[in-house]
């Protein structure tokens, strides 16, 4: 059996210059962000507001109602201050809008169901084929997935 001659690479070195990369920073970025505004508003939660998004160098907070509108736009100064303390010290400043639906769309994580990827034919089929060419506890995992891929389509 023929051995690599190169080590394999780092995955984080792998993706560092990808724009899933740059997506993740953003998205950790918000999400110190939403802490502080906890923080300031004093709530263990935030679920009428959140910073949604950073454009031109400000911080967009929206908001579920005209009230908690009224709220911000108080406490604009002190979580101004805070977001250039304690995160973004170059923060321009911070825009309070209402959303217009109403409702803050919370990213959720998904909650993975068992079997709630469907293989299509065309990859059974490969799994099959690659599971010819194994041997022992691999092909029988390979096996077993391309099964699982056929009792999803009966299912259908």
């Amino acid at each position: 059996m023929a051995r690599y001659t190169q080590k394999p690479l780092d995955i984080s070195k792998l993706l560092s210059g990808s724009s899933l990369a740059g997506q993740q920073q953003q998205v950790s970025l918000l999400q110190q962000l939403n802490k502080v505004l906890a923080e300031v508003l004093q709530l263990e939660q935030l679920s009428f507001c959140q910073v949604s998004t950073i454009r031109d160098g400000r911080a967009i907070i929206l908001c579920a109602s005209a009230p908690w509108l009224t709220r911000l736009k108080l406490q604009r100064d002190a979580i101004l201050d805070n977001f250039r303390r304690k995160i973004l010290p170059d923060l321009a400043g911070i825009e309070i809008e209402a959303s217009p639906n109403g409702q803050i769309n919370k990213p959720q994580l998904a909650v993975l169901q068992k079997n709630s990827h469907q293989l299509s034919d065309n990859a059974a089929a490969a799994l099959r084929a690659l599971a010819d060419n194994s041997e022992g506890a691999l092909k029988q995992a390979l096996l077993k997935l391309a099964e699982n891929a056929n009792c999803a389509a009966k299912s259908r």
